[in-house]
């Protein structure tokens, strides 16, 4: 009996024993079983991948709709491609969207607003990846303090009446270039307002421009805190030099795609009345009317407690110099002065004003002798927001509007955001794009480095471009316009959307002081040429930048 206990005890051992056996034997084999496919099949993080992730727009108003881009994604190794693009839109680490099909390229509407931290995996044959990330930020409208898209509806063109005394009236016409400001009152898309400040603006405009000047309403000149659907200033450009009228529109359409901050524009026609003679109101013409960067233009795009930042103004004339962004010493009173006062204008205009952000900003960009580019680059990225450069970079040398840095130190702002404690790039006036200024459809890539306006050195520009990864992310914006805005169909699409808006309205009264009358500019052929001439140098210039932009790869 003994020995029976003891043969099945070991029986027992025996079999505890293989079935160990076989547990360890199955994990071993599990092992080098996950170990193979991993190392034959499986997704491997591998530096030997490049990845980048790019977003146009990367911020706005939901809801938002967003064009992302791998551009210079590949692989390093000799014969091995990218064979899938996924993309993590909502940062919670599933990549739910393949666009292996169309080579990484999508778009998505965002809805929700808030900040999103976007990702892009890429993967090779051999299961080699690496990923890359972009940030949109998509703000509530209700979070703005102006509803833009009451204000400036681009689906009509609204009518502004300003109704003036002969007195005033023949005293702001007395001498234009002193832009006086005179008491009038206005009816603006229908609501009547009284006794608001009117004046003439511009500088070349103003010279040229014959009986159609360009406008500044300001509503609180006479009535403190009066102002209009929550803003104090309207501003009415007369396009002038541009026969289509389109140039700025579509300009500042194409600028707030690339995610550059930029003002909105609309149409509308402005109609003259004399409110002390017999006459009826006489119609003016056709205007952009263009919203003005302020505090309001500030807290909106940048958050309601960043809007207490130093706000410039670049202002330059034909002479050498101006807000070129060169070091001149710790003094600002050895910065140039274009018009008799320093280049950047602080606004609004104040007394005594503190320049010790714009000078430190100079002497970051051009006063130090760095060692190499990225050493450079590293300094500047600290004062300013590198990549709102090169978006406006971007699109203004795509559209060919060169009346601005680096040729001519004019036509944009520079913020310092307390709130980031950067510069921020925000764009202005571009009536001039689609080469009104200078350049042709094959402008260069980078830019022309001979200087094409008063300015003959610009730091930023020439040192900007000497940063590899600059150059890549500017080659990536370029790419992203061309194939979503800045191409045939899509500028033909928006010119003709605009010109058929606007074109019955030219004919009405006497005509717009544009086309008719005793100082008219052009012909009113013109306008119906110049959108198509617009439409021409897309094409071109589009199809020059695509090949390019292929002889960087």
């Amino acid at each position: 009996m003994f020995d029976r206990i003891k043969e099945m005890e070991l029986y027992r051992r025996l079999e505890l024993a293989g079935i160990a056996f076989f547990v360890l034997v199955s994990l071993l084999l599990a092992l080098y079983s996950a170990t193979s496919y991993q190392e034959q099949s499986g997704p491997v993080a591998s530096p030997s991948i490049s990845a980048y992730a790019y977003s146009m727009p990367d911020d706005g108003w939901a809801p938002l709709t967003v064009y992302l881009s791998p551009y210079g994604s590949k692989s390093n190794n000799p014969g091995s491609q990218i064979v899938r693009y996924e993309w993590d839109l909502d940062g919670d680490g599933f990549y739910e969207m393949d666009a292996t099909d169309t080579q990484g390229y999508i778009s998505y509407t965002f809805v929700k607003h808030r900040r999103y931290e976007i990702s892009m995996r890429v993967t090779d044959e051999h299961n080699n990846y690496n990923t890359a990330t972009t940030v949109v930020e998509v703000r509530h409208p209700n979070s703005s303090s102006v509803d833009y898209w009451t204000v400036f509806d681009d689906s009509q063109v609204q009518r502004i009446d300003l109704i003036f005394t002969k007195e005033n009236w023949s005293r702001m016409w007395e001498l234009p270039t002193s832009r006086t400001e005179v008491e009038s009152d206005a009816m603006v898309f229908g609501e009547p307002y009284e006794r608001i400040g009117v004046s003439m603006k511009g500088n070349m405009s103003l010279e040229g421009s014959g009986d159609k000047k360009s406008w500044k309403l300001d509503f609180n000149a006479y009535i403190e805190g009066q102002e209009y659907k929550n803003l104090s200033m309207l501003l009415l450009h007369n396009n002038f030099g541009d026969p289509s009228m389109l140039r700025e529109k579509l300009a500042s359409d194409m600028l707030q795609f690339a995610g550059v901050p930029d003002g909105f524009v609309s149409f509308v026609e402005v109609w003259i009345d004399i409110k002390d003679d017999d006459s009826p109101a006489s119609f003016w013409g056709i205007y952009s009317m263009v919203e003005r960067p302020d505090k309001k233009f500030l807290a909106n795009r940048f958050g309601r407690d960043n809007d207490t930042g130093n706000l410039y103004k670049a202002d330059a004339s034909g002479e050498q110099g101006a807000a070129d962004f060169a070091y001149y010493g710790e003094d600002i009173q050895s910065y140039p002065k274009p018009r008799g006062h320093i280049a950047y204008r602080k606004k609004p205009d104040i007394d005594n004003i503190d320049y010790s952000d714009i000078i430190n900003l100079c002497y970051v960009i051009d006063g130090v002798k760095y060692s190499t580019p990225d050493e450079w680059a590293a300094a500047v990225e600290e004062v300013l927001n590198v990549d709102g450069f090169l978006r406006y970079l971007a699109a203004s040398f795509l559209f060919l509007n060169l009346d601005t840095y680096p040729y001519t130190g004019n036509n944009f702002y520079i913020y310092n955001n307390p709130g980031t404690g950067k510069f921020e790039w925000i764009a202005w006036d571009e009536n001039s794009s689609w080469g009104l200024f200078a350049g042709s459809e094959t402008f260069p890539l980078y830019g022309q480095s001979e200087t094409l306006g008063p300015l003959q050195y610009a730091p930023l520009y020439i040192n900007v471009f000497k940063v590899g990864r600059y150059r890549q992310d500017y080659r990536a914006y370029m790419d992203l316009l061309v194939r979503y805005w800045f191409n045939t169909n899509h500028i033909y699409s928006e010119s003709k959307r605009w010109h058929d808006l606007i074109e019955p309205y030219l004919v009405q009264g006497g005509g717009d002081k544009s086309y008719y009358g005793r100082t008219a500019w052009w012909t009113p052929e013109s306008f119906d040429s110049e959108w198509q001439r617009i439409v021409t140098i897309t094409q071109k210039r589009s199809e020059f930048i695509k090949n390019a932009l292929a002889q960087e790869e």
